[in-house]
C-alpha cells in the first residue's frame, strides 16, 4: 500500500485534482465591454467659455457669431451661456442666430471623455 504523501504526489492523482478543481463552478462571464464616455453635447445652455475651450466650438462661435469672443467685455459674459447672454444682448442674439448656433453645435460629433487620474 502506498503512504499518504506519496499518493497526493504522484502525478496521477495531480491531474485529477487539477481536473476536479474547476468542477461544481460556473463559468466566469466575460467582463461587459463599455464605450468610452462622451461628453455632453454643447447646447445654448452650455456656458460660453466652455464652449470656447473647445477648438471645435470655438470655430462655431467664431463663425456664427463674429466679433462676440473679441468683445472687450468676452470676460464679463464669458461664464453665462447664449441662453442667459440673450436677453441682454440688446437684441444682437437673435432667435434666428441662436438657432443656427444652437443646430452647429449639435453637428459636432461627440468628444469622448478623457478619465482624470
Amino acid at each position: 500500500m502506498l503512504e499518504a504523501p506519496r499518493l497526493w504526489k504522484s502525478p496521477l492523482c495531480l491531474g485529477l485534482l487539477a481536473a476536479l478543481s474547476g468542477c461544481g463552478t460556473a463559468p466566469t462571464p466575460p467582463a461587459p465591454v463599455l464605450s468610452p464616455p462622451v461628453a455632453e453635447p454643447f447646447s445654448l445652455q452650455t456656458p460660453i467659455d466652455q464652449i470656447a475651450a473647445d477648438p471645435r466650438g470655438k470655430a462655431v462661435l467664431e463663425r456664427d457669431l463674429p466679433g462676440m469672443m473679441a468683445s472687450p467685455h468676452y470676460q464679463m459674459f464669458n461664464s453665462m451661456s447664449l441662453s442667459d447672454l440673450a436677453p441682454l444682448s440688446g437684441g444682437r442674439l437673435t432667435p434666428e442666430k441662436l438657432k443656427k448656433v444652437q443646430d452647429d453645435l449639435l453637428a459636432l460629433p461627440p468628444k469622448a471623455v478623457t478619465p482624470s487620474p
